[in-house]
C-alpha cells in the first residue's frame, strides 16, 4: 500500500481544547446547580424555599435540563477523521460524510463561536465543526485538500 494512502486511513480523534471543556463543565454545573438547590431543599426538608409551589419545582426542572446540554458539549463532542470520512458528535447527535460527498468549506460565524461549515454535494446541507477543536495538522491538511468556498465568493465579488 501507498504511503499516501496509509495517511488517509488513520484514526485521528479530536477533542475540545482544555479551555472550552472547562467552559461548558462550568456552564453545566452551575446551570445545573442552581436546579438542584430546590430539589435538595425539598429532600432535606427545609421550608427556606417554598418547594409546594409548582413554579419552583418547574424552574428547577428548567435549570437542570438546562444544564444537560452543557454537560454533553463538554464530554461527548469530537470530531472524527476515519478513512476517508469525517464525523462530528456535539451533545445530541452525530452527523458524518465522506470526503467525496463534501464539496468545500466555509468559514462561518454563529452567536458563540467560529465554525469550519463543510458544504455537502447536491444540497444535502453542512457539517459544521467548532473551531474550538484542538486539530492538529492531519485535520490541517484534509482542510486544506478541500475546496475554501470563502475564496470562491471573495473573487465573485471583486468582479461585481
Amino acid at each position: 500500500m501507498e504511503p499516501a494512502k496509509q495517511t488517509d486511513l488513520a484514526h485521528h480523534v479530536y477533542r475540545l481544547k482544555w479551555w472550552a471543556q472547562a467552559w461548558y463543565l462550568t456552564m453545566g454545573i452551575f446551570t445545573g446547580g442552581i436546579g438542584s438547590i430546590p430539589v435538595l431543599a425539598g429532600l432535606v426538608g427545609r421550608d427556606w424555599i417554598p418547594f409546594r409551589d409548582w413554579s419552583v419545582i418547574g424552574l428547577s426542572v428548567g435549570f437542570l435540563l438546562l444544564g444537560y446540554p452543557y454537560f454533553g458539549l463538554a464530554l461527548r463532542s469530537r470530531v472524527v477523521l476515519e478513512g476517508t470520512r469525517i464525523s462530528v458528535r456535539g451533545a445530541f447527535r452525530e452527523k458524518s460524510a465522506e470526503m467525496r460527498e463534501i464539496e468545500g468549506y466555509r468559514v462561518t460565524m454563529g452567536k458563540n463561536s467560529t465554525y469550519w461549515r463543510f458544504v455537502l454535494r447536491d444540497g444535502r446541507g453542512t457539517l459544521a465543526i467548532m473551531r474550538t477543536f484542538c486539530v492538529d495538522d492531519t485535520f490541517q491538511a484534509m482542510l486544506a485538500r478541500l475546496k475554501n468556498l470563502d475564496d470562491d465568493q471573495a473573487l465573485l465579488d471583486s468582479h461585481l
